[in-house]
């Protein structure tokens, strides 16, 4: 098996069991506010494996350097992996263990958003975005996002490798 896809296979099972954890704690049930606290935690999962994935082939390879194009492949690949987990365990997750989380997601916003002063249109337009988002073919069109979202980290990551890697001038 490729090392980008178990990098991207670990990344999407850490992902699936920290939001588990959640799940657990009642973040997602009874402690809603402190979700986008704690779902930070599975945001830096996958980049702590792609930093792990590219610095593995850094030393596997037995290089000084990564070539951007080649980091930026390789991150796509294992976030494409980790997305796909990440996604099949999300609908397992909506449907089957937590089937009232997306309604309860919906009433905390509306709940947010009156408090806020926000007119009854603007809710509605919220919930309408909110409702697609959390359905099948909304995270479904997130997977790609995820896949650009790695290349773009694997980047950064790649030039920070290369960048603390300088190769040895040979002296000859």
């Amino acid at each position: 098996m490729r090392v980008e896809l178990k990098y991207g296979l670990v990344a999407g099972l850490l992902m699936s069991a920290w939001m588990l954890v959640e799940h657990l704690f009642g973040v997602h049930t009874v402690h809603l506010s402190a979700a986008p606290y704690t779902g930070i935690v599975g945001d830096l999962i996958p980049v702590v494996m792609l930093h792990l994935l590219l610095r593995h082939q850094l030393a596997a390879l037995q290089r000084y350097w990564l070539p951007l194009w080649e980091g930026v492949l390789y991150g796509a690949a294992a976030s494409l992996a980790a997305a796909l987990v990440f996604y099949v365990f999300l609908n397992a997750y909506k449907f089957f263990l937590n089937p009232g989380w997306v309604d309860l997601q919906l009433e905390w916003r509306v709940a947010e958003l009156r408090a806020a002063g926000a007119p009854e249109a603007q809710i509605r337009e919220k919930l309408v975005g909110l409702r697609a988002a959390f359905g099948p073919v909304g995270l479904a069109l997130t997977i790609p996002l995820y896949v650009l979202a790695g290349g773009a980290v694997s980047a950064l990551l790649t030039l920070w490798l290369n960048w603390r890697h300088k190769e040895i001038p040979r002296a000859d």
